[in-house]
């Protein structure tokens, strides 16, 4: 299986939003099932400089979508991040592969010393994947998410490293 992680682009949304409404992703991210792709497309030919997203692509076809959101003035060395994987590709690295191409972009290109993100209760292959990147638990969000018609908590999580890579001498 050849993976290829690239920047996403707005001929994307539609397969993005596919993948967000499958029965096994839509309930651990922050979407509804009535999420239409035109709106999506709009989102992507309007990234702003602070938005960074990715896809991951097997044989032309996305996989998994990636986005970094990098915060402003006083909170500027902290992003926030999110990822969902094809429910058909869940538990082959795509994930892994999405998670390193984010670091790889806050830590040797933006600096960035605090990433953070939320995790569905009940994801535990999700919440595996973000501990085996550095990502620490911080706090649980009781009630946040609605799913199935109940109220689910969210887990906050957040990788920090004081200085970034930058070495004094």
């Amino acid at each position: 299986m050849t993976i290829l992680i690239r920047v996403v682009q707005p001929k994307d949304a539609e397969r993005i939003v596919t993948i967000m409404t499958q029965e096994s992703v839509l309930p651990t991210i922050i979407a509804t099932p009535s999420m239409r792709f035109q709106d999506f497309e709009q989102h992507l030919q309007n990234l702003g400089e602070n938005q960074h997203q990715f896809v991951a692509e097997e044989n032309g076809v996305v996989v998994g979508f990636a986005s970094l959101t990098r915060n402003k003035e006083r909170r500027g060395h902290i992003a926030g991040l999110s990822l969902m994987i094809d429910q058909e590709h869940h538990g082959k690295g795509i994930g892994r592969r999405l998670m390193e191409k984010l670091i790889d972009l806050a830590d040797n290109w933006l600096l960035i010393e605090r990433l953070e993100l939320t995790v569905v209760a009940g994801n535990d292959r999700a919440y595996k994947l973000y501990e085996r990147a550095g990502f620490v638990k911080e706090g649980v969000l009781k009630g946040t998410i609605i799913q199935h018609g109940k109220f689910v908590d969210e887990i906050t999580m957040a990788r920090f490293r004081p200085g970034g890579l930058i070495k004094s001498s």
